[in-house]
């Protein structure tokens, strides 16, 4: 070996190694939105406990691909909750227009179909998303879900009820999802009163409730 040379088994500085080349950002958002369908799909198949594997499995991925888009269960659960909120936005904004006005019982009863449905129809989904959520070591109300309700919610509601703070805003948007939430969980249990008339009930609740506030909480009362 000559003096001051690698020897020739040792590949010179700045050679290019041959491989997959890296994905475009189309490319991973592509990947993402078949891998997010393919887990609501393993997640109807095996249940609202379905662990990692069975939606690697199912999605044809390896575990670390499914961790490199979502990171863990928790982010996958949140993942899953924007889609459903995104689903349930146009539902929305598709029903205002039919209305062909900015009238805020109609956003309502819209958003608490979704909740209805999504409960009623999609009860593995709603199962994990729930079960996932509370056993993570965050809060109730610190998911994706709640801030994505958040964002549309208080946009909507600052729309169409202007008087009312937007520290106001969080706390009663915060608290409407909690009560339909639970309001329909319970009815799940029950199986009454009809479908129909537990949306136009719920929505009144929640209606009225923002009436309120929008006239001015009374400090100290």
């Amino acid at each position: 070996m000559t003096p001051g040379h690698a020897p020739d088994s040792v590949p010179a500085t700045g050679t290019t190694r041959r491989g997959r080349p890296p994905r475009t950002d189309e490319q991973r958002a592509e990947q993402r939105a078949q891998l997010l369908d393919a887990a609501m799909k393993a997640i109807r198949r095996h249940g609202p406990d379905v662990s990692i594997d069975d939606i690697a499995a199912d999605a044809g991925v390896s575990k670390p691909v499914l961790y490199g888009h979502f990171g863990d269960k928790l982010g996958l659960a949140d993942a899953i909750s924007v889609e459903l909120a995104e689903r349930a936005t146009v539902l929305t904004a598709a029903a205002l227009a039919e209305d062909d006005r900015v009238d805020l019982r109609v956003a309502v009863v819209a958003i608490v179909e979704a909740l209805v449905g999504l409960v009623e129809d999609e009860p593995a989904i709603y199962g994990f998303l729930v079960r996932t959520i509370r056993s993570g070591e965050r809060g109730f109300f610190d998911n994706a879900l709640v801030e994505v309700i958040r964002e549309r919610g208080g946009l909507l509601v600052g729309l169409i009820n202007p008087a009312i703070d937007q520290q106001w805003s969080r706390v009663l948007i915060d608290g409407a999802f909690g009560f339909l939430l639970f309001s329909v969980e319970s009815w799940q249990l029950s199986g009454s009163p009809p479908r129909d008339q537990l949306v136009r009930t719920l929505a009144d609740v929640v209606v009225e409730g923002f009436r309120v506030a929008a006239s001015g909480p009374a400090v100290g009362r």
